[in-house]
């Protein structure tokens, strides 16, 4: 239990990263949406590939998949080398974590569900400080605050999928694959059959 709770932990936070709306959108109170702040969720179906490195050197970089519907507001997360995955329906706001191996599942409020939503562009304090291109991807380098309160720098193409994320001027987290197919519903459905955990608390 001990194992599965901590899997659920680093993969729900691994998916408010990739979808950055929760983990970066961090929102002055009142500040309305601009025309000169990012989209922080995808516009289009979309399959991103990342690398995630660590603060550390001497640890491990750790890959992850994430796909995207937009018609339906779906997103799943597979960590590379893991028998979870994450799947995070924004309109019902859950988040279900599945073990594969185990054949069990947690489902738990979607974090950050609020603040994902289509055709919206982020409110907050972004800075447009640049362009960039991650692999043969042009995207638009946004300067804001993620969670902790730091500085962070975070590149988004025009249709809102984060392709890069650097911190101290370093790359925290790096797309290294892209495709813009229409992602079937298969990609997104809850196993039938599964054993519902109910997740620990801290």
């Amino acid at each position: 239990m001990t194992r599965l709770a901590h899997g659920l932990r680093r993969t729900v936070m691994m998916g408010a990263l990739l979808l950055a709306g929760p983990g970066y959108a961090h929102a002055a109170d009142g500040a309305p949406p601009d025309t000169q702040t990012p989209y922080v969720t995808p516009q289009n179906d979309v399959d991103v590939s990342y690398a995630i490195y660590p603060p550390h050197d001497t640890s491990a970089v750790m890959t992850q998949r994430m796909r995207w519907s937009a018609g339906t507001m779906m997103q799943r997360v597979d960590p590379g080398n893991a028998a979870t995955y994450m799947i995070t329906d924004y309109h019902a706001g859950t988040l279900t974590v599945v073990n594969a191996d185990q054949k069990v599942k947690t489902v738990i409020p979607a974090p950050g569900a609020a603040n994902v939503a289509m055709g919206q562009r982020a409110q907050g304090n972004w800075l447009r400080t640049g362009v960039s291109n991650v692999v043969g991807t042009p995207c638009t380098l946004w300067q804001t605050q993620d969670t902790d309160q730091r500085p962070s720098e975070i590149c988004y193409t025009d249709d809102g999928v984060m392709m890069e994320v650097r911190r101290d001027g370093k790359v925290m987290v790096e797309a290294t694959s892209i495709t813009r197919d229409p992602q079937p519903a298969s990609v997104f459905a809850v196993p039938a059959g599964l054993k519902e955990l109910h997740a620990a608390h801290p």
